[in-house]
């Protein structure tokens, strides 16, 4: 099938869609009018994660934290998979941040105490931990998983509240 036959066949699928929807909302005696727009993807996003203003100001003012630590939220940041999961060892982070082990424990240490990480040990390993940025910090992933997480931490009582 060529691409113009592909979009056609796309376009008639969405007419289809808005017809079905007007008349189940006639059944229901609803008056609806509904528009589905169809279009193709112009771009593919890069890795991103998104910070939340909050917190970040509530970091910047603070004054707290040193630059090691800095550094070290910074990587996790960077290297966060999908919501918000970090696999990376303490002489990893050592190594990539080109810091001293100590101040690498410091800095996760301080961070765990502010909520901004969750240490989970390691299910395989447990000489070492595995790593979750708090979700009222940064995210990364879909908007609805991340309120999702939300909720089930809200109903287990975990606490996310940072500092």
């Amino acid at each position: 099938m060529k691409k113009d036959e592909k979009r056609e066949v796309f376009k008639d699928f969405g007419s289809y869609l808005e017809g079905g929807t007007k008349e189940v909302a006639n059944q229901f005696g609803i008056d609806a009018d509904v528009t589905i727009i169809t279009k193709g993807k112009t771009g593919k996003m890069p890795d991103s994660v998104f910070v939340l203003q909050d917190f970040a100001m509530k970091l910047a003012i603070r004054g707290v934290y040193n630059t090691s630590t800095f550094r070290v939220l910074f990587y996790f940041i960077a290297v966060s998979k999908y919501e918000n999961f970090i696999s990376a060892d303490v002489e990893t982070i050592s190594e990539d941040c080109n810091l001293s082990i100590a101040s690498v424990k410091r800095a996760t240490k301080q961070l765990n105490e502010d909520n901004i990480i969750m240490k989970v040990p390691h299910p395989n390993d447990k000489r070492r931990f595995d790593y979750f940025l708090n979700p009222k910090a940064t995210w990364r992933g879909k908007a609805i998983n991340r309120d999702k997480f939300l909720k089930k931490a809200k109903d287990e009582r975990l606490q996310l509240n940072l500092f």
